[in-house]
């Protein structure tokens, strides 16, 4: 049965049906959606590609991925409440043969200690109406009054008949309003849910990402041999401990790094003037190593 079957009145679709409920969806989303663009600012991608451990990589790939997919879960659920269709009275029907079926189903268990099944948008339905001169107690009894109330009308026109059917289409049109606008607070609460359960998803990914993209505190290593300018300072405390002749104080070596860290790597030089071939682990103290543009390695002392 649809609509137009119970009254021109209630083939009107409310104005208010769902439209602040729609309007808070509306604006949820797009606060979500920016703070999940601040979020997504803040992820460097090309941290990725300095990403050196096979697991981090997949930490982070993945992080990445969910948190996309999370957010498209929330675009769905979110235009599914944006563009929801409204309730006809061929729903309300369909709703109560489904809880008739349910309740055949029930076990005789259920029916002595009164545990049967319910249907939340009907059994509200029965009790918002009961302050009415017309009360709802189902789809079908409701179709069935009216009907009957009509053909009554057609053989014999009086006011109380009319007001009976006015009574009907009034309680009719009620109920189909009332029943929109509780299927469109349901969504929405299910929205609320899935925005709280994708957000704090999203969080945990963006965190992931950051800790898997994370470079390494630990200084690159010499893998390579290369060449190498060493500005040796005049400290004779640094040169004794790199095991360095007095002569290399202040002057400038040139050789090869040859292992080590980047930052005190171990290099190889050669004889400059009085300061014979070396080999010995730059560091802060001793002086500092610079890449050179040129040369070949450095004979071993």
């Amino acid at each position: 049965m649809t609509v137009g079957e119970v009254s021109p009145a209630e083939q009107q679709e409310p104005e208010d049906h769902g439209v602040s409920i729609r309007v808070a969806a509306r604006w949820l989303v797009t606060s979500f959606a920016a703070v999940g663009a601040v979020l997504v600012a803040g992820i460097q991608l090309q941290n990725v590609t300095h990403i050196t451990s096979p697991w981090f990589l997949v930490a982070a790939l993945l992080s990445v991925l969910v948190a996309l997919l999370a957010t498209g879960t929330v675009i769905v659920r979110a235009s599914q409440v944006l563009v929801a269709p409204a309730l006809t009275w061929s729903d309300l029907v369909r709703r109560e043969s489904l809880l008739l079926i349910a309740r055949q189903q029930a076990s005789p268990a259920q029916h002595l200690s009164g545990d049967v099944p319910e249907d939340p948008l009907l059994a509200k339905l029965a009790e918002i109406t009961q302050m009415q001169p017309a009360q709802f107690t189902s789809p079908r009894d409701l179709r069935e009054k009216l009907t009957g109330a009509r053909k009554d009308l057609e053989a014999s026109p009086s006011d109380g008949l009319r007001e009976q059917v006015a009574q009907l289409e009034e309680l009719a049109q009620s109920c189909l309003r009332y029943a929109n606008a509780w299927q469109s607070q349901q969504m929405y609460l299910r929205l609320i849910k899935m925005l709280k359960r994708a957000g704090t998803l999203i969080v945990v990914c963006f965190v992931t990402f950051l800790w898997a993209s994370k470079p390494s505190d630990e200084p690159p290593k010499v893998t390579k041999p290369f060449p190498v300018q060493v500005y040796v300072k005049d400290s004779r405390k640094a040169l004794k401990s790199a095991g360095l002749d007095r002569a290399c104080s202040g002057l400038i070596l040139r050789g090869s790094a040859v292992g080590g860290e980047m930052d005190a790597p171990q290099v190889v030089t050669r004889p400059a003037g009085r300061c014979p071939a070396s080999s010995f682990t730059v560091s802060d103290e001793l002086g500092i190593a610079v890449p050179s543009g040129g040369g070949a390695e450095a004979p071993a002392p």
